[in-house]
């Protein structure tokens, strides 16, 4: 990979700014395309970007000696970025530890002729017609709009862009109940310098689907030559029913037929999404690099080795979900969301009702159990253009009513 985006020099010097508090970074002759801080605790060297990078590959000069006394760690190598064959000579006192971290999943593009092409080859002709169906439903009823940010834009409209992102992720781990950790304020000033940089170079890109201008789902990518990397995702969940991921899934794919890329990539986490969509499998592992004669580097090299076997038989317990979802609720967060799936409710399609006891609301406003979930899921049962509904509260009872020009639905919540 030639132009890859995790070690152009932009990525670099904004990654070294936000974690490496703009300290050199070391470049050794016997590694190419890679550079690396040194961690003050361990003494090893790692990657610049350590895990916040979607692949690194690198090649080896086994002539050069500058990795003597020395221990590297290389986060996330992916199998199919085809790292060559670690083969040293007999002399060398170099060695290379592989550790399998992760799974990752990938859309190989190369041999088809259309992004219709694929999803034929993917998925049943029942698949497809629900695909078509979703994203007909969706423009139906609402004011849909779909956009590719690939060059660059103003400040003030990234800036405000990069915020409904910010919001949408809030909103959807607040409704998880679970820490996500790129919503640090390290991390997310990181990647809100880094994207509106890398946008101007081509290198990064933002994938918007807007309702009347408000982005309801966006997808942050970053780009080689012919790679594309799904790096961040997040959908407004009272949308579920209209399954605007699958919708941007395929845009991305139109995307890369369009431009000639090869791969969509989705990295690492294990979804049943990705098992459907992926045609490839294919493993991260985590590439440890050692002078074999020196007993620090030894020392260090099996360190990192055994730390990073923990971490993945402690990730195999799942234990780091509990520690996410702690970590939320330790955290003191301010944000309130009520778990519609909690709330017990029982809805009925009616003909007519007296409005006399009813009074016309804001459904997006209302402070009760209410959300705009529910309209939406009518609208999905029932499609026509959400101007032509209406919300209705009981003066007295926990009970609304949903019009729509044909139908109406009650909702009464339970105490």
């Amino acid at each position: 990979m030639t132009q890859n985006p995790f070690t152009s020099s932009t990525f670099e010097s904004i990654w070294s700014k936000h974690f490496n508090h703009n300290n050199a970074l070391f470049t050794f002759d016997f590694i190419q395309q890679v550079t690396f801080f040194k961690d003050s605790r361990s003494g090893v060297y790692i990657n610049t970007g350590k895990n916040l990078t979607k692949g690194i590959s690198y090649e080896l000069n086994y002539d050069a000696e500058d990795y003597k006394g020395k221990t590297f760690l290389i986060y996330d190598v992916p199998t199919y970025f085809n790292v060559k064959d670690f083969n040293p000579p007999k002399h060398t006192g170099l060695k290379l530890k592989k550790i399998f971290q992760y799974q990752g999943f990938l859309m190989d593009i190369s041999e088809y002729a259309s992004h219709e092409e694929y999803i034929n080859t993917q998925f049943s002709s029942k698949n497809r017609r629900e695909f078509r169906s979703n994203q007909r439903r969706l423009e139906t009823c609402f004011d849909v709009s779909y956009e590719f940010i690939h060059e660059a834009i103003s400040k003030e409209k990234f800036d405000k862009v990069f915020q409904q992102f910010h919001d949408l992720l809030i909103d959807r781990f607040d409704e998880k109940q679970t820490n996500y950790h790129h919503l640090s304020p390290q991390k997310w000033n990181y990647y809100h310098e880094l994207v509106f940089e890398m946008l101007k170079e081509k290198k990064a890109s933002l994938l918007i689907i807007s309702q009347s201008d408000i982005p309801i789902g966006i997808t942050l990518n970053f780009h080689s030559e012919t790679v594309l990397f799904e790096t961040i995702t997040v959908f407004d969940p009272d949308y579920y029913k209209f399954s605007i991921g699958k919708t941007s899934i395929i845009k991305l794919l139109e995307w890369c037929f369009d431009n000639n890329y090869r791969i969509s990539d989705f990295s690492k986490g294990d979804f049943d999404y990705k098992h459907k969509w992926a045609n490839t499998i294919y493993n991260f592992n985590y590439h440890v690099l050692y002078d074999s004669k020196s007993l620090i580097a030894c020392f260090r090299a099996h360190a990192v080795i055994a730390y990073y076997k923990l971490k993945l038989f402690l990730r195999k317990k799942h234990v780091n979900e509990f520690y996410r979802k702690m970590k939320y609720l330790l955290s003191g967060h301010d944000h309130q969301h009520t778990s519609h799936d909690k709330v017990d409710f029982d809805v009925t399609y009616i003909k007519e009702f007296d409005e006399t006891l009813y009074e016309s609301i804001d459904y997006k406003a209302s402070a009760d159990y209410f959300s705009p979930m529910y309209v939406y899921t009518f609208l999905f049962a029932n499609p026509e253009p959400i101007s032509k509904i209406k919300v209705f509260k009981h003066k007295e009872q926990h009970t609304y009513i949903i019009s729509g020009s044909k139908k109406s639905q009650q909702i009464t919540f339970k105490p």
